[in-house]
């Protein structure tokens, strides 16, 4: 049966292990499924690219935090006004740590994973710190509490993660 088909070259012959092609011939790369690693190592062609935007979550954890403090500075501005230093000062002082937010947040686009945990570790004293403003009727206390909520929130998805674990190019 072999002219059967005489358009058709002729059946390779088996390879040394039963497979078609030459013994030495280079075999093409295969991933392995879902794109995970396989046994010879990972074919940098097919790793996940590294997010090159700061994702919106960043973004509005950024956003938050500027809103966050200048709503604190406005309140304890209108105390100030009515209650003197002493009251603008108290409603100033629960959010304390929504500065240092503040500042943590203008590196966002550069910093490496430590500045994200430190954000969200500042961001969860923050939030005892504005619970018990709010338990004292503090005016401050709600803005930093549900601030600080949200930033925790927020620096927490994935989205976050990979932002802050993406690699960089020094000097950059």
């Amino acid at each position: 049966m072999p002219n059967d088909h005489p358009h058709q070259a002729p059946p390779a012959a088996p390879g040394p292990y039963g497979g078609p092609g030459q013994h030495g011939a280079p075999v093409p790369y295969i991933p392995s499924p879902y794109n995970a690693p396989g046994s010879y190592g990972e074919n940098p062609q097919f790793a996940p690219a590294p997010p090159l935007n700061m994702p919106s979550s960043l973004r509005a954890a950024r956003t938050t935090t500027f809103v966050m403090v200048g709503l604190a500075l406005l309140a304890s501005v209108a105390v100030g006004v009515t209650d003197g230093a002493r009251g603008a000062g108290a409603a100033f002082g629960g959010n304390i740590f929504g500065v240092a937010l503040l500042v943590l947040a203008c590196f966002y686009g550069r910093a490496g994973r430590g500045l994200r945990v430190t954000s969200i570790v500042i961001a969860s004293v923050q939030i005892l710190l504005g619970l018990s403003g709010t338990l004292r009727g503090n005016i401050g206390g709600p803005i930093a509490l549900v601030g600080a909520v949200v930033m925790v929130a927020l620096l927490s998805q994935a989205s976050a993660g990979a932002w802050f674990r993406r690699p960089r190019t020094p000097g950059a």
